[in-house]
């Protein structure tokens, strides 16, 4: 007749093999078949691991001439880029835009609505993980350090229609040329 530590000593060895059996059946119901699923899986990884690019289109007020084209030309881009598209503008008018363009010294006493409604939007956009930013600045000297943060935390800047500090953009150019500066911009992203 067995001990009972006889009878433990058998049953570890057979409690082994069931579990090791368990986790072989286990394994093998999670590797693919064949080579055709490997490829699928291989593929459903890359989909996932590339992401839609975020640009965004940062106008200088709610009713410049030139918005509506530059929306549409944007809108083309952003689709052929595969990219999402984000539209702001400050809420001012043209004629408060191109005062503040012209405000120079001191901001203290003026009112500096268009630079500020900026200064706001990039921020959020930065919070949002923009990718790359298209920007027709209200204000060269206010707008540099906060479009250079930007750009200090990876996000590439496309600036058009006022020139602006080399450190605070990756990119100048026309407002004409300013979707295809900014393709070439989210090329380099990837």
């Amino acid at each position: 007749m067995k001990t009972k530590k006889q009878k433990q000593s058998a049953a570890v060895p057979i409690l082994f093999l069931s579990v090791l059996l368990t986790l072989t059946a286990c394994k093998k119901q999670e590797q693919p078949q064949d080579e055709a699923a490997l490829m699928m899986r291989a593929e459903n990884a890359q989909d996932i691991e590339k992401e839609q690019p975020i640009l965004a289109l940062v106008l200088t007020s709610r009713d410049a001439p030139e918005n509506e084209g530059l929306i549409e030309s944007f809108q083309e881009m952003a689709e052929e880029q595969e990219a999402e598209l984000l539209i702001r503008f400050p809420d001012v008018s043209e004629k408060e835009a191109l005062e503040a363009q012209t405000l120079t010294g001191s901001f203290v006493l003026c009112e500096v609505d268009p630079i500020e409604y900026q200064m706001l939007i990039i921020n959020e956009l930065v919070a949002e993980n923009t990718d790359v930013i298209a920007i027709h600045p209200n204000h060269k000297d206010a707008l540099d350090p906060i479009l250079t943060a930007a750009r200090a935390a990876g996000i590439r800047i496309c600036a058009f229609g006022q020139e602006i500090g080399e450190e605070s953009r990756d990119i100048y150019t026309t407002t004409e040329e300013a979707s295809k500066g900014t393709a070439d911009l989210i090329k380099q992203t990837d």
